[in-house]
């Protein structure tokens, strides 16, 4: 385990899919990630990579080949490597995973994958780079999947709290849902969202899994308790958001998720640079960026 703190947080990792454990006040101790009970869910802060989501019939296609390939990736369940600390402060940690021979077989590329987590204050960032060791070109999705846990939680209180969306263009925005396989289906649907503009989590929202925000929808998110106090605000880049709570549970926490990719649409056949918002990077090229952002409040 790697902890890095500076006077507001201390923030635990785990080598074991550079996953996130404990984000936590420095002064009182107070718990603000989900620590993975498994009676709801036994992650906390999984790395998705170099899939997110489901893939049709669990595989895609790359120049006449076909692969295998589990939802998600297969980074959440590898060792990384702890990088030496690059500061003296202990506010900032690099965990680096290297694609193997054997890797080859469900991933045709040589990459090295980098998680950079850093302390600013109340925030901490997540920023992600990958690096193509290649002499030809490659593909990846990448994904966060932070949990975080709503206090005054109860089994009496419908609502275990509240998501205020941030928009770039402010319009409402609509969602897609994941269906057969983990994939997306064509419609769009109405954000089950209150008159003060707050979406609740509660069993009904998520009756039909993850809200799935596409297209640049959202850049942001407030997350507010059952009292509709702010806990967390979450940032990103990412094109694509997912919220998700177990289904048809009533349970203390939401995942706020920002993918760099989407699951395959239901009864995609296309080929690997088809898949949704996929990253492509060139011979020997890196692609980086900020992964997610949560500011306590």
């Amino acid at each position: 385990m790697i902890t890095i703190q500076n006077q507001h947080l201390i923030v635990d990792i785990s080598e074991n899919g550079a996953e996130v454990q404990s984000i936590r006040r420095a002064d009182t101790g107070h718990e603000y990630l989900w620590q993975g009970d498994a009676k709801y869910w036994g992650g906390r802060s999984p790395i998705l990579f170099p899939a997110v989501g489901g893939l049709w019939n669990g595989t895609f296609r790359y120049r006449g080949k076909e692969y295998a390939m589990p939802k998600h990736g297969f980074a959440k369940k590898r060792l990384w490597e702890a990088l030496p600390a690059t500061d003296d402060a202990g506010t900032c940690a690099t965990f680096r995973l290297l694609t193997t021979e054997d890797d080859l077989a469900v991933f045709p590329f040589r990459c090295e994958v980098l998680i950079t987590y850093s302390l600013d204050g109340w925030a901490l960032n997540t920023d992600f780079s990958v690096r193509n060791l290649g002499d030809d070109e490659a593909y990846f999705q990448i994904g966060g999947h932070p949990a975080f846990t709503f206090p005054h939680f109860s089994e009496d209180r419908a609502v275990s709290g509240y998501l205020r969306l941030h928009t770039a263009d402010g319009e409402v925005p609509t969602v897609v849902r994941a269906g057969e396989q983990g994939c997306t289906g064509p419609e769009r649907f109405a954000v089950p969202m209150e008159a003060d503009g707050l979406v609740p989590v509660c069993v009904e929202t998520f009756a039909n899994e993850a809200l799935i925000f596409d297209e640049l929808q959202v850049d942001a998110v407030e997350l507010l308790d059952a009292k509709r106090h702010p806990m967390v605000r979450v940032e990103s880049d990412a094109p694509v958001w997912l919220f998700w709570q177990p289904q048809g549970l009533h349970s203390p926490f939401v995942c706020a998720e920002p993918w760099y990719g989407l699951c395959d649409p239901q009864g995609f056949d296309g080929q690997l640079h088809e898949r949704p918002y996929i990253n492509r990077v060139e011979a020997h090229g890196v692609c980086s960026g900020l992964l997610w952002r949560a500011e306590f409040l």
